[in-house]
């Protein structure tokens, strides 16, 4: 062993130490915290450390380079609406973490199936909100969750997150992640808290500090300013761009209402051809649980699907119950297009029913 793999090994050795003293820690000083009002910056810092401490980050060891050019594509897969934490019939965390990790699996199995013909070098991931579940969104939401917030955010949902980048970043060079946030993701009540505080917001930057090591991936998590709570992101591959929304600035409440979404989608691209947002050719959102796509004057409005299943309410109030599913499309990046589009990849095949 040479003289600087030994200094490195030690720095790791000390490293190590030292997050086990800071798990210990702050397990006691969150313990404390829930008997006593602290501060929520104070509880979040604590618990992103304690989240980097206890779970571990080996290296990703990046995939045999491709060396076609011509007639290269990107894939983009969609994560919408886990609502991580919640309990149906059929849904639970554990239940997340599966279908989770099966999305992961149909990611690699149909970019291969792409790759037969041409190169799929990079995977953009859109992150559409409501990750977590909430515990405070609605009266009696406590007794509809197997874990509270700590658990939804740093724990559980940091693990399953983290995990799904690895593998992608397993199977393509390059990984660009975009995470907006969701109303399940608003610490209590609406209006009731600072406006860079959200849940799924901390999830994303948990992960993302999580990764901090793995220099092929990219990083687009709005924070928004002076009062805007960085409620949307443009993200642009070659040519082609999408404004990414979580869906809940569409108001409606029995299933997607269609009218809203082509008055919004037409006045924020009215908006963006006048200087006051980033120009965008279609419109990426989830919420709603459904899987639909329409066109507005050439821009393709998407929404996604959700891992959950056996939704109570939506049984009762709307007699409506979608599977869970996750969305994966390819785009061509000169073209400024999408080549090819799977808008329900079927999650929970393998399940006992």
């Amino acid at each position: 062993m040479s003289l600087d793999d030994f200094v490195v090994e030690a720095e790791q050795n000390l490293k190590v130490e030292e997050l086990k003293k800071t798990i210990s820690r702050l397990h006691q000083q969150l313990d404390k915290e829930r008997d006593k009002t602290a501060t929520l910056e104070l509880a979040v810092t604590n618990a992103v450390k304690d989240a980097i401490a206890d779970i571990d980050i080996p290296k990703v060891k990046a995939p045999k380079k491709d060396t076609r050019k011509k007639g290269e594509e990107v894939a983009v897969a969609v994560l919408s609406d886990w609502q991580l934490g919640k309990i149906t019939k059929s849904y639970n965390t554990e239940i997340a973490a599966g279908r989770v990790a099966e999305f992961a699996e149909k990611v690699v199995e149909l970019t291969n199936i792409q790759r037969a013909s041409h190169p799929v070098k990079k995977i953009h991931i859109w992150a559409l909100g409501d990750i977590i579940e909430g515990t405070d969104i609605f009266a009696g939401q406590q007794w509809l969750v197997d874990s509270g917030l700590y658990r939804q955010i740093f724990k559980n949902g940091a693990t399953m997150m983290a995990d799904f980048l690895r593998v992608m970043l397993a199977n393509f060079e390059e990984v660009h992640f975009v995470g907006v946030i969701g109303n399940h993701g608003r610490l209590g009540k609406f209006g009731q808290h600072h406006h860079e505080d959200n849940g799924d917001r901390f999830l994303y930057e948990t992960v993302r500090l999580i990764l901090a090591d793995e220099k092929r991936i990219t990083w687009d998590i709005p924070e928004g300013t002076d009062g805007d709570r960085g409620w949307f992101a443009v993200d642009r591959i070659g040519n082609y761009s999408s404004l990414l929304i979580h869906g809940d600035q569409i108001r409606g409440s029995l299933g997607i209402p269609f009218y809203g979404v082509r008055k919004k989608v037409l006045g924020w691209k009215a908006a963006a051809m006048d200087g006051q947002m980033p120009d965008f050719k279609d419109v990426a959102f989830g919420h709603w649980h459904q899987i639909y796509q329409q066109e507005y004057n050439g821009i393709t409005v998407r929404c996604s699907g959700s891992t959950e299943s056996s939704n109570h309410y939506a049984l009762e109030n709307l007699a409506a119950q979608g599977k869970p599913t996750q969305r994966l499309m390819f785009v061509h990046p000169e073209k400024g297009w999408t080549t090819v589009e799977y808008p329900a990849v079927r999650l929970g095949l393998k399940e006992k029913k």
